[in-house]
């Protein structure tokens, strides 16, 4: 081999060592996938209202006297995201909510709604006022399990229920989010007599 040839040979492998080694230092997707079969864990840190875990559903009901309906907040940083689960209303809830927050001191920073007649994001810029980016009419019936699918990429969260889609676009959704949360309205202050909300099938893929 001669000495120019040796020369590109060394420079090739060298190249080929650090790409391999920039490729494997690289952090995978993370993916969290909730069974709801057990007690949630530590993770879900903080929540309103009363939430029990059993036979892969997560059911939540409001109680106590704040009225404000239960939530229920889970730790997962995330940028780029999907996630997936299903839902359904019992009894009087009229809404159900997947909300992504920032740090304690940013607070809130989108808040997808799904509704018995509407489908609605709202994005939170700062702590106060909040956007409406989005709010189309959609009926969503009771007792029955509906699909819901949001994509983070950047500034755009494209959402899917069932088998509608559409898109909403802001600055704030490409921000990091530090925890999200799910909730809504279940119904009102009677608790489980009134109604119910319910998850299932929790799934999420995000970049760290």
């Amino acid at each position: 081999m001669t000495p120019t040839a040796m020369k590109t040979f060394s420079t090739f492998v060298l190249f080929s060592i650090v790409t391999a080694a920039f490729a494997s230092s690289a952090e995978p997707p993370i993916t969290l996938e909730e069974t709801f079969e057990q007690p949630l864990s530590a993770d879900w840190h903080w929540g309103l209202g009363t939430w029990t875990a059993k036979d892969g559903v997560l059911r939540a009901f409001e109680s106590g006297e704040r009225r404000h309906g239960p939530v229920k907040v889970r730790r997962l940083q995330l940028s780029d995201a999907v996630i997936e689960c299903e839902f359904r209303f019992i009894g009087k809830a009229t809404f159900a909510g997947i909300i992504f927050n920032g740090p304690p001191e940013r607070g809130h920073i989108v808040h997808f709604v799904m509704s018995r007649q509407h489908l609605r994001v709202i994005a939170h810029p700062q702590k106060s006022p909040n956007v409406d980016l989005l709010k189309q009419p959609g009926k969503l019936a009771s007792d029955t399990w509906h699909r819901v699918c949001l994509e983070f990429k950047g500034q755009i969260l494209k959402a899917t229920v069932n088998d509608v889609s559409f898109t909403a676009t802001h600055p704030c959704i490409a921000e990091v989010k530090q925890t999200f949360g799910l909730g809504g309205d279940s119904g009102g202050p009677e608790g489980e007599k009134a109604g119910a909300l319910e998850f299932r099938r929790l799934k999420i893929t995000a970049n760290p």
